[in-house]
């Protein structure tokens, strides 16, 4: 037999209502077992028939199933009960259980002397055997002594004061005052309430004494690992031993009015924990020599407001190139909080590349006393090349790099940038020596490095177009000096603004757009552009502009669609060939636009070539690439005394809507990803925006292929007055059963529902139907009166039902009044028509009006 859904159980004891209830549930046992242990709403009148009947394996069934929100209020009131055999059943288990635990725990009270508490299988020995946090935590106030005491154990220090304070409640109401006084040698328990279980184990009234105290958290301390939040300072010995348990550094730790002097010894005699040392740094008191001794052992987890005495740079050799992170995280604090003056910095702290590499520079102090030593070398290239020369050995100080570089300006004199580099495509960070030159040099004054640009290396000013923002008179200087194509050092990243890439297309450079093209993200419209050589301003020249050779290697050499099929418009016989190597071309738009272009630029000789050419780059067959239909086409023009007038004539109504409408039609022939293909190699070789007018003519004339109105409806320019047709089609191919026939009659959504069964139900999914009514093209009545099984239609109203929104809510209530009707037609109130109707659903293979009168007929 065929099971049943949760949900269409649920509906149909709802739907028999309190009266039918026990003799449905006597009669259907098997499916009022599956309804119990699921997730479905319970009407309040099934539990209590359940209990009213005394039925254990029902009542068992109901007591496993998921505490739902749903569910909750039913397994609160089995916890009440204080059932034995079901407490582990409820206590253990997924889900958010925390209330349900604590109701267990509160209905054990009700028969604490049943000794099958204490079984192996039982409550008590579940929870002294775990320790797991979620299970323990409520049985910090369980109606049994052992258990409260193993929860302390185990989960207390993760409890505030008050919490604790309850267990011990609860193990004197249950236990007394031995099982009480027991708790206070517990470790996990705050100092404050251990000595007020003390103070009540010792008084005649212990009850009252903790009844009528309150711990907050100021009055204990956590165990095992430190004071808590609050809590006064600890001295003396009780400091030095908690001091020494710290291995992690510990948020909050109390420390004001610590005895310094106490912990500078102790550490002195036997050097503390490295989470001590760290705790301690964090407090602004802390002496230097704790600060830099948590520093060696931690130095990039010194914490923010620590005190920054100046050994922490003074001390560390900073020569290691893998401490400038924390060289630099210590200058960026201590100049930011005053705490390390920059003239004394670039005074005294070596060596001067990893100094003058970590400074902030965005900091003003920073910027005001380089911009001082900068000054100090004029505008004059000798000591700006020693410097750059001297850095990357220098052991000095910054200050002591700047004398040497003047000193040493006779031996530069004259001299080049040493070993110069070319751009790099693409452009990185600049490191090391470069960086701090490029940065210094940033801060000269502006008639200095105006002075200086004509000796910087191609790669210097690359790093500072892209990187730095060089003034209009800095750029222009660099134009001067190495011509327009040095931009195109920009045209260096993926990164690159949109406005950027349009401005330096304004050069019209052949090498600026050569770099554009390869490293940067240009538009579909700015790749044809740049090889069309169409320039961008009418006044920069005659003629379009070349092509850099290395342009055309990297076309050679490429795999990328969108790279080649720009080469379309760019009439260019290189590039023709290298396209139609790599690409097939599928449209004869396309196809004729690239031979049209090479025409107008190369003339027909080239065309002629192009035909007869039998080898193509990378192109393993033999044969041509163009399709013998185009090679009549384009040879019959070559013969034509005006062949290239004929061309352009074939070639704009190949680009026509009627054409494109064609075109699409035949490829929705197909499989539907032919269709999605069809559409993108279109866009590619003829433009993205589809005639809309043509093609809503051309569906009127003759409907298009349902594959082709689904792709079309995903477009967000769909004319609205193919939407409802598009919906119609999706309906139809998703359809599981319909064959997607190309020609032929095309059903709706009702004609499809009357002449299929439904898939199975299986948790929900049904989604052929959604997508029928999320459309509209199917009603909750359609269902309830034409689909076939009705086991599964009743299932799918019965889901549909409990998430129905707002805009189905009359539509719900109508099919309900429906189902209302038919039921008190065929079954009324006759539990045995209701048995026999449960009993026939899972195989029935009709509808759910056909079920109803069925069931009346057999019991008539």
């Amino acid at each position: 037999m065929a099971p049943f859904d949760e949900s269409l159980l649920s509906a149909t004891f709802r739907l028999a209502g309190p009266a039918l209830a026990p003799d449905l549930m006597a009669r259907l046992r098997e499916e009022a077992m599956a309804l119990m242990a699921g997730r479905e709403p319970l009407p309040d009148y099934l539990v209590d028939t359940a209990l009213a009947t005394g039925d254990a394996e029902l009542i068992w069934a109901l007591a496993g199933c998921p505490p739902t929100a749903e569910r909750l209020p039913a397994l609160l009131r089995l916890a009440a009960l204080g059932y034995t055999a079901l407490g582990p059943r409820l206590y253990r288990g997924y889900g958010d259980r925390q209330e349900l635990r604590a109701a267990v725990l509160e209905g054990a009270k009700r028969n604490l002397d049943d000794p099958d508490w204490h079984e192996p299988d039982g409550l008590v020995e579940f929870l002294l055997n775990t320790s797991g946090v979620e299970e323990l935590l409520p049985a910090l106030r369980a109606p049994f002594p052992a258990v409260v005491r193993h929860a302390l154990e185990t989960v207390g220090h993760k409890v505030d004061a008050s919490e604790q304070l309850a267990a011990c409640r609860a193990v004197l109401a249950h236990g007394g005052v031995a099982e009480l006084a027991g708790l206070a040698g517990l470790y996990t328990l705050r100092p404050a309430v251990a000595e007020l279980v003390r103070r009540a184990a010792a008084a005649p009234d212990p009850a009252a004494v903790l009844e009528s105290a309150s711990v907050t958290e100021d009055d204990g301390t956590a165990a095992p690992d430190g004071p808590a939040p609050g809590a006064p300072a600890p001295s003396g010995t009780e400091l030095v031993h908690q001091l020494r348990e710290l291995t992690w550094t510990r948020e909050g730790f109390p420390l004001d009015g610590v005895d310094w002097d106490l912990v500078l010894a102790e550490h002195r005699r036997e050097p503390l924990p490295n989470g001590a040392l760290l705790t301690l740094a964090a407090h602004r008191d802390c002496p230097d020599e704790i600060v830099l001794a948590a520093y060696r052992k931690s130095p990039r987890h010194l914490p923010a407001t620590s005190p920054l005495p100046w050994q922490l740079l003074a001390e560390p050799d900073w020569s290691d190139s893998y401490s400038r992170f924390d060289l630099s995280r210590l200058l960026r604090r201590g100049i930011r909080e005053e705490a390390y003056p920059v003239e004394r910095v670039l005074r005294e702290i070596r060596p001067a590349r990893a100094v003058l590499g970590s400074l902030p520079y965005e900091e003003a102090p920073v910027r005001e006393e380089l911009s001082a030593l900068v000054a100090g070398l004029g505008a004059d290239f000798a000591p700006w090349r020693a410097l750059y020369s001297l850095l990357p050995r220098f052991a000095g100080t910054s200050t002591e790099l700047f004398a040497a570089a003047r000193e040493q300006t006779a031996k530069h004199r004259g001299k080049t940038w040493p070993r110069p580099l070319a751009p790099e495509y693409p452009v990185s960070e600049p490191d090391g020596s470069r960086a701090v030159f490029l940065r210094l040099y940033d801060l000269a004054a502006e008639d200095v490095r105006l002075a200086l640009a004509e000796h910087l290396d191609r790669r210097s000013v690359q790093h500072l177009l892209v990187h730095y923002k060089p003034s209009a008179a800095l750029r222009d200087r660099f134009v001067a000096l190495h011509g327009v194509s040095v931009l195109a050092g920009i045209a260096s990243s993926w990164e690159l603004p949109e406005q950027t890439v349009a401005e330096l297309l304004l050069h019209d450079d052949p090498e600026i757009n050569a770099k554009l093209y390869i490293h940067t993200p240009l538009s579909p419209e700015q790749r044809r552009q740049v090889l069309a050589g169409r320039r961008s301003r009418p006044d920069s020249g005659e003629g379009p502009l070349p092509l850099t050779e290395e342009l055309v290697v990297e076309l050679r050499n490429s795999g990328r669609r969108h790279w080649l099929l720009p080469a379309l418009e760019a009439g260019d016989p290189r590039l023709a060939r290298i396209l139609l190597g790599k690409i097939k071309l599928h449209t004869l738009a396309g196809q004729l636009l690239l031979l049209v272009r090479v025409w107008e630029r190369h003339g027909a000789q080239e065309v002629r070539a192009l035909l007869d050419e039998t080898e193509f780059p990378e192109r393993r067959s033999k044969k041509h690439p163009l399709p013998a239909a185009t090679h009549k086409i384009v040879r019959s023009a070559l013969e034509s005394a005006d062949g290239l007038a004929e061309l352009r004539e074939r070639l704009a109504r190949a680009r026509s809507p009627e054409s494109q409408a064609e075109y699409l039609r035949t490829a929705a022939a197909g499989r539907r990803d032919q269709v999605t293909a069809a559409l993108e190699r279109l866009a590619e070789e003829t433009g993205p925006d589809l005639p809309w007018k043509e093609l809503t003519a051309e569906h009127h004339r003759e409907p298009l292929p349902d594959a082709l109105l689904v792709e079309l409806a995903k477009r967000d320019d769909l004319p609205g007055e193919l939407r409802p047709d598009c919906q119609a089609a999706e309906v139809r191919l998703e359809h599981r059963e319909h064959p997607h026939r190309l020609t032929g009659p095309r059903p709706t959504a009702l004609d499809l529902l009357r002449q299929y069964q439904l898939p199975a139900f299986v948790y929900g999914h049904q989604e052929w139907l959604n997508l029928a009514m999320s459309y509209g093209h199917l009603t909750l009545s359609d269902i309830l009166r034409e689909a076939r099984p009705a086991r599964v239609a009743a299932a799918y109203l019965a889901h549909r039902d409990q998430e129905a929104r707002e805009e189905e809510a009359e539509q719900s209530r109508g099919v309900r009044r429906e189902i209302v009707d038919l039921v008190a037609t065929h079954l009324g109130e006759d539990p045995e028509a209701w048995t026999v109707a449960m009993r026939l659903m899972p195989e029935f293979t009709g509808t759910l009006p056909e079920l109803l009168a069925t069931t009346a007929a057999v019991i008539s």
